[in-house]
This record gives structure tokens, sequence and C-alpha cells, in this order.
């Protein structure tokens, strides 16, 4: 009996040992193949290739964020605002993926980074932390991190992706700073679709080609008119010319704001009213195709595409 309990503790050990030898092995032949392995490395491109080329800026992207990006090319009659409203976010996401725009219009054949969600592109500073940047845009550290799960060295990233956040202005180029800078003087007086830009176009009823002084904001009939900044009202008439029922409103720094086509006007002449204070509901009188409100801006006599202003 002893003999058999010796022949097994032996034959056991020798399995023992045989596993830890061949185990030994096996990890010293898998450290050697990865050790002798390529490092992949994400690839590396300028700033200026990524602020450039849209493409080059999305593979860029694909490689170090968990967020789906594709390319749009501007078609004929969109402008940031449709495309932004077709994917179902605002068109500070369109701004903020495309640091090459230095203007809010676009061109057919434009092509522009879009986000499977909405979000912006934060430009990597020799500053940066994780920290710093989530502190910036008001965000979650490791949310952060997370959307941007591949990039291991933030020091040497050129953009990072933000999810759910506008832009931040001073990350902004120049031109793109000194344009959101109007956004501050005034707010859109309603909400609704863009029926009808700012700029030459053929008179939906007379056929004749001729501009725009404003834009045309489809709405039904008694929708809220609200006031798009401070100011006194100048006009509120039924009978302003092609605008049929109409309100003035002199903001007192060379802007005035036009609102046409309404249905009910709810202020009166001299009247002190504040940004967002209703003012009429909106309809179709004076020369209309159908409910909307037409929305002027003038900034000392002439007319200005509110679109610089609104988003």
């Amino acid at each position: 009996m002893k003999n058999i309990f010796v022949r097994w503790t032996v034959f056991f050990l020798f399995l023992a040992a045989g596993y830890f030898t061949a185990n030994i092995y096996v990890n010293s032949i898998v450290k050697k193949n990865l050790n002798s392995a390529a490092k992949v490395e994400l690839p590396q491109y300028s700033k200026e290739e990524l602020i450039k080329n849209s493409e080059t800026r999305m593979k860029y992207l694909l490689t170090r964020t968990n967020v789906k990006f594709f390319i749009h090319t501007v078609k004929m009659k969109e402008n940031l605002w449709l495309i932004a409203k077709k994917h179902g976010y605002s068109v500070h996401t369109v701004i903020g993926c495309n640091p090459q725009m230095k203007t809010y219009h676009v061109n057919i054949n434009d092509k522009l980074l879009l986000p499977e969600s909405g979000g912006c592109l934060h430009p990597v500073s020799g500053t940066d932390t994780w920290q710093t940047i989530a502190e910036k845009y008001d965000i979650d550290e490791e949310t952060l991190k997370n959307t941007n799960c591949r990039v291991t060295d933030l020091s040497k990233e050129i953009f990072i992706f933000v999810p759910g956040r506008k832009p931040a202005v001073d990350m902004l180029n120049e031109s793109m700073q000194e344009k959101y800078a109007l956004r501050d003087l005034f707010r859109s007086p309603l909400a609704g679709r863009l029926s009808s830009t700012f700029g030459t176009r053929r008179h939906p009823i007379t056929g004749k080609v001729s501009r725009h002084g404003g834009i045309d904001i489809a709405v039904k009939t008694g929708t809220l008119v609200a006031a798009a900044a401070d100011g006194i009202v100048t006009v509120a008439s039924t009978d302003v010319g092609h605008y049929g029922t109409a309100v003035f409103i002199d903001h007192r720094n060379g802007y005035i704001t036009h609102y046409g086509h309404l249905s009910k006007i709810l202020v009166r002449v001299g009247q002190k009213v504040r940004m967002g204070q209703i003012i009429a509901r909106s309809g179709s009188t004076g020369r209309s195709t159908g409910p909307h409100l037409h929305f002027t801006v003038k900034k000392n006599g002439v007319s200005i595409d509110p679109l610089k202003f609104l988003w």
C-alpha cells in the first residue's frame, strides 16, 4: 500500500513538473513573438492636412474615437441649418466638426465632415489634459476618454471629439469667432422650417428674379412671434405694403428688425420690448403664398442675412 502511494505521488509530481515546464516554454515563445511583432501605430497627420481635407480628418477620427463619421456632399438648395436638422442636431455640430469653414455659407459639392451624433472637435494644445478639456466643455472626464478610446497619449493628438457639446468660441478660427460674436445680438423670433433664404431668388408670386431682403420661416397661422432683441416698437400696423400686417422694432444700435405677414399684433408703437417677449402671431397677410413669418434684419438701413445672427 505504501509503495502504491509513493508511486502515485511521484507520478503526480512528474505531471506537475511537466506542466510547469511546458507553461514556461509556451510563455517564452509567446513573449518572443510579441516582442518581434511590428508595433501598430496610429496614422499621423499634420494639423494643416486635417483642417483642409474633410476625408483625411474623417480617417484620423475613425482611428481614435468610437464615433462614426461620414462625408456629406452639399446639394443644391442646402444650407448648414437644413443639413444639421436632417441629421438631428444643431448647426453648432456642423461648424464644430469643420474647422476649415470661415463662413456660414456653403456651395454645391462642398464636402463636410459630419458625426453620427452631436458634438464638436477640440483642437488639442500643449497645455491640455483630459481634466482641463472636460472642465472647458462641462463634460465628465471618463465620458471624454471613453469617446476617444483609442487615444493613448493626448499630447500627441491634434483633435479629439467632445460629444454633445457646442464648439468653444475661442477654439474657432478668427473668421468664425467674429461671426459667432454676432449670435449674441439676436435670438430667433420663433421656431420653424426655413422656407426661403436671404438673397437673389425667383419670387413665388410674381415669378420675377429679385432680391429677398430677409428669411421666411414656415409655421402655422397663429404661432407666437417673439422680439429678436430688446428695443422699441416703431411700426405696428395692418397695412405695411407687401408685408401686410407687420411689426418693426428699433434696437437703438443701428439695427432694426421686421416681422411680416402677421395675423395679429400684440404690441403698440412706442412700446419697449425685451428679447423673447411675445409681440405678435404669425399669419399669411400681405403678399404671401402661405402662413409664415418674414424676418428682416437691417443695420443702418442695409439688409443683412438674418442667418448670420440666428441658429
